[in-house]
C-alpha cells in the first residue's frame, strides 16, 4: 500500500464533509415570508391575491380581470362577506381616468371621484340656501292649522336630517314650526321658541331614494304672523 500523508487524508475528509453540507442545503427552500429590505415584482399581467379561509378574496392587486374588454390593472379590496369596500379601477369605460370608490356594504357609492373633470362624484354636497335679513321676506303664515312655507326634493344619502330653523312672531302672537318627510313629521319645534334645531331620522330610508321634505308652520295664540327660516337641512349618519 502506497503512503499518504496524514494530512491529506484529512483534507479529503473535510472535502467530503463540505460536499455533504452543501447537498444538504441545496435541498432545503428557504422560507418565503419575509422580504427585508428588497423589492416584489409583479410582471406580465400577474396578481396579488389574498384570500381568506372561507375562499373570499380580501385583496387584489394587478389583472383584475374586469370587463371592460382587455386588461386592467388595479386595486380592489373587500369585507368579509365578500362585497367590496376600496377600489381603484375604470369599471365604465377605458379611455377615462381610473376612479377611487369606497362603497358600503350594500354597493352604494359611498364616495367617488370624478374622473371627467375633477373633485367629488358623491357624496352630493348641497349649497346652503341664503335668508334674507329682512325677517318681512322670510316664509310666514297665518293660518291656525299647519300651512306649507318650503319645500324641497332631495335625494337622500344618510339615515337622519340635521335642521336649523329660526321662529319670529308678532307682537302677541305664538307660533309652532315642524319638519316633515314624505308626509310625516320628523320635528316639531315647541309653542313659541325661537329656534328649532336637531337631528330626526328619514322614515323610511333608502339610499338614494327621492323624498319630498316640507316645512311648515302655523299659529298658535294671537292673531299676527308667524316667521320661520330654515337657515340649514342637511344629512348626518347613524351614529350619535
Amino acid at each position: 500500500m502506497p503512503f499518504v500523508p496524514q494530512d491529506v487524508l484529512d483534507r479529503l475528509t473535510s472535502l467530503e464533509r463540505q460536499v455533504r453540507q452543501l447537498t444538504g442545503r441545496a435541498q432545503m427552500r428557504p422560507a418565503l415570508n419575509q422580504v427585508l429590505n428588497g423589492d416584489v415584482q409583479i410582471g406580465e399581467g400577474g396578481q396579488l391575491i389574498v384570500r381568506s379561509p372561507d375562499d373570499i378574496t380580501s385583496m387584489l392587486i394587478g389583472d383584475l380581470d374586469t370587463t371592460t374588454g382587455g386588461k386592467e390593472f388595479g386595486i380592489r379590496l373587500r369585507r368579509r362577506d365578500g362585497s367590496e369596500a376600496l377600489s381603484i379601477w375604470n369599471g365604465v369605460r377605458t379611455d377615462e381616468a381610473q376612479a377611487f370608490r369606497i362603497k358600503d356594504a350594500h354597493g352604494n357609492d359611498l364616495l367617488t371621484e370624478d374622473v371627467t373633470t375633477e373633485g367629488l362624484y358623491r357624496p352630493w354636497i348641497p349649497y346652503g340656501t341664503p335668508i334674507p335679513s329682512d325677517y318681512n321676506l322670510w316664509p310666514k303664515t297665518t293660518s291656525t292649522a299647519w300651512e306649507e312655507i318650503a319645500r324641497i326634493r332631495a335625494s337622500t344619502q344618510h339615515p337622519r336630517l340635521r335642521y336649523y330653523l329660526t321662529a319670529l312672531e308678532s307682537s302677541g302672537t305664538e307660533g309652532q314650526s315642524r319638519i316633515t318627510v314624505d308626509g310625516t313629521p320628523v320635528a316639531t319645534s315647541g309653542s313659541g321658541d325661537p329656534a328649532m334645531q336637531g337631528v330626526a331620522s328619514i322614515p323610511s330610508y333608502e339610499f338614494g331614494k327621492e323624498v319630498d321634505i316640507r316645512i311648515e308652520a302655523r299659529r298658535i295664540s294671537g292673531t299676527g304672523t308667524v316667521y320661520v327660516a330654515p337657515h340649514a337641512l342637511y344629512g348626518v349618519g347613524s351614529a350619535a
